[in-house]
């Protein structure tokens, strides 16, 4: 195609496009003929975008004749799966006592990640004490809470990521099938949402950006597939706040179980205590019962993230110590407990020797007034490890001046006072005053 054909058609386009919204039948056909003629890489992207901006049904079913013609659309309706949650009523044993104990909704989630549940073990009394006996994928078997498998569950939707796919023209129903994705079309079902066709809106992006078709209570739809899957994942953590007692209902007292704990060093008791808090908390962050806290509640959730991350740390588990404390400075907020969590955030990265990171956590921790007996030695010694000897032996000298015994005071002032001496200079305390040797 010469430059000139090529121009012709990225002027002509437009023209025809605008056309297809055109009150007039007989000029959104001569419209439509008149595009399915042209290359199709040219025409699919803006008649994709016309048919989401478009309301008028008309027009809908112009731009869905044309991309059909193209190639660019499938049906789902020989993929879609609507009712299949109902249809397993008869194959599953006991499928009403489970629904029932665990809730429909839930178990339908379950189903759709894969995973198998074994066995449920009630507490006719407490239901938040009934535990979940499955496996995911292997045979490893584990058990939980059903109100922790719950979070899990309802966490795992929410992180899911998609495989993007590159489909080819013409789009079939398989293809359409692939491209929304095997578990949201077992989600969508269950919210009433029916899927009804897949269009491609380009060609040459990866992932392929694709619209997708549905009828829902509220009518027909066109959305972007990141818009569907947000659609979804809204109803799935909305869903979470009416299945059954309270998901978020931690109780606090196991803070001062573990801080009982902590003060004979029994690390076991505190990860016993408080291990199933990182999930809760995690997705809790998602909702917004996070703002209905109050600051003492938010300072005793820090404690506790707190607790348990310098329990894992003793325990050699410092990725996952570091992830603690990070999550109960967004609990902490302001609090001294924040303090706290800054200290023994910045002291894990000094140790793992991300010294860079960890001065501005422990400056933070200072600000927050945590004290100077406890961060003078190593942030001095962090800002050394830098090259920034200054402020090094300023807060080093200041923590020897103050007794304080740490093994960075001592190693940091003799390693400063050769790093001094090697530039020939000499360091006079407790002034720094430095000047050239033999001056």
């Amino acid at each position: 195609m010469s430059c000139d054909e090529e121009d012709a058609i990225q002027s002509t386009v437009p023209k025809l496009v605008e056309k297809l919204s055109s009150p007039s039948v007989r000029t959104r056909e001569a419209a439509l003929v008149a595009l399915a003629a042209l290359p199709v890489k040219r025409v699919i992207e803006p008649v994709a975008n016309l048919l989401l901006e478009e309301t008028s049904p008309e027009v809908r079913v112009t731009c869905l004749d044309l991309l059909e013609r193209l190639g660019a659309s499938a049906s789902l309706s020989d993929v879609r799966v609507d009712g299949w949650f109902d249809q397993l009523a008869s194959r599953i044993n006991h499928f009403d006592q489970i629904c029932d104990t665990m809730g429909a909704r839930l178990l339908a989630y379950a189903i759709t990640l894969g995973v198998q549940i074994r066995s449920i073990t009630t507490d006719p009394r407490v239901r938040a004490n009934t535990t979940i006996e499955f496996t995911i994928g292997d045979d490893r078997i584990q058990t939980l809470p059903l109100v922790e498998f719950r979070i899990r569950v309802v966490q795992a939707i929410l992180q899911m990521q998609r495989t993007p796919i590159t489909p080819t023209l013409p789009l079939t129903p398989e293809q359409g099938a692939a491209i929304i994705g095997g578990k949201y079309l077992l989600l969508a079902p269950l919210f009433e949402i029916s899927l009804e066709q897949v269009v491609l809106a380009t060609l040459d992006e990866v992932p392929t950006r694709a619209i997708v078709g549905y009828l829902s209570k509220d009518g027909f739809n066109f959305v972007t597939l990141s818009k569907f899957d947000e659609l979804i994942k809204g109803k799935v953590r909305k869903d979470l706040a009416t299945m059954g007692e309270e998901p978020f209902k931690i109780d606090l007292s196991a803070v001062d179980r573990a801080r009982l704990a902590f003060e004979v060093e029994d690390y076991e008791k505190i990860i016993a205590a408080l291990e199933s808090w990182p999930g809760l908390l995690s997705i809790l962050l998602q909702t917004p019962v996070i703002h209905e806290l109050d600051d003492a509640q938010r300072a005793k959730l820090g404690e506790g993230l707190d607790l348990l991350g310098i329990a894992f740390e003793k325990k050699n588990r410092d990725e996952w110590s570091e992830e603690l404390f990070k999550l109960g400075i967004q609990f902490a907020r302001e609090s001294h407990i924040a303090g706290r969590l800054f200290e023994h955030l910045g002291a894990l990265l000094s140790k793992k020797e991300r010294f860079s990171e960890a001065i501005g956590i422990l400056r933070r921790a200072m600000a927050l007034g945590q004290s100077e007996a406890t961060l003078l030695a190593p942030l001095g010694w962090a800002y050394l490890k830098t090259g920034k000897l200054i402020p090094a032996a300023a807060l080093l000298e200041r923590a020897a001046a103050s007794g304080i015994c740490s093994q960075h005071v001592e190693t940091g002032l003799s390693e400063i006072r050769d790093q001094l001496a090697r530039a020939g200079l000499s360091w006079t305390v407790p002034q720094l005053q430095m000047t050239p040797k033999g001056n």
